[in-house]
């Protein structure tokens, strides 16, 4: 089966590509048998956190990939090319596609301009993972597209990231009207995305995670203290990406 997560938050900076690396090495780090195949595009071509220079390439365990410009409908016919490829497999296979979107994107795609959209989600079996900070216009976003697409948001996953601060410190996401709707009554479950050393996510930059841990940094080891930072934080993100994993197809 082909399921698809749609990294999604609308907000620049608000933690999408972090949270994309992540799930990516949470099937990763599985062993060969349970492992799904993985498909990776970013949407992100202005700031291609996850697939630019230096970023995740494809090779062991990454069948594809690749920067797609989802603004454009031409960026949506190609990622429903992808799509129809990927699914035909996964009739077959797990297979998961991640993919990284850029800000302000609900309203040069989720807005109905694009018509082919609602199509190539469902055929995606797209579920949305959305991350959060601490701020109303957050929410906000994530209303826009209830308002434009409920029938694709009826299962989901919320990640408050905890850059933005401790769980607690989520107030207004915890006492709005959506989350009741979405978590509580809803098909919706929450998760928490720790926050990841600074000067460990400068000198990681865009290396993917398992390159780190596997050959280092431009050919030179992490630093032990750095290394035991990471194991910690991917152990952490992890329970939040099994949750992820574990969301069904609406």
């Amino acid at each position: 089966m082909l399921k698809t997560f749609i990294i999604d938050g609308d907000k620049g900076g608000v933690g999408k590509s972090m949270a994309a690396r992540a799930l990516i090495h949470h099937f990763l780090v599985r062993d060969e048998f349970t492992r799904p195949k993985i498909v990776v595009i970013d949407a992100d071509c202005s700031n291609p956190d996850v697939c630019g220079t230096g970023g995740l390439k494809a090779g062991p365990g990454i069948m594809h990939a690749s920067l797609v410009d989802l603004s454009t409908e031409d960026g949506w016919i190609k990622f429903g090319t992808l799509v129809g490829e990927f699914s035909e497999m996964g009739e077959k296979i797990e297979c998961r596609m991640i993919v990284n979107m850029p800000a302000q994107i609900g309203t040069r795609a989720f807005d109905g301009s694009i018509p082919i959209v609602n199509e190539v989600l469902r055929e995606a079996n797209a579920i949305p993972v959305w991350i959060l900070s601490r701020t109303q216009e957050s929410i906000r976003a994530l209303e826009y597209r209830l308002e434009n697409m409920w029938h694709r948001y009826q299962n989901g996953v919320a990640i408050k990231n905890l850059f933005f601060g401790q769980s607690d410190k989520f107030g207004i996401w915890a006492d709005s009207q959506l989350r009741q709707q979405l978590v509580v009554s809803g098909g919706w479950s929450e998760a928490e995305l720790p926050e990841l050393n600074d000067q460990l996510t400068v000198k990681i930059g865009r290396t993917p995670f398992h390159e780190v841990l596997s050959t280092g940094i431009e050919g030179k080891s992490l630093d032990f203290g750095y290394r035991l930072a990471l194991n910690s934080w991917l152990q952490k993100a992890g329970a939040a990406m099994a949750k992820v994993e574990d969301i069904g197809v609406a």
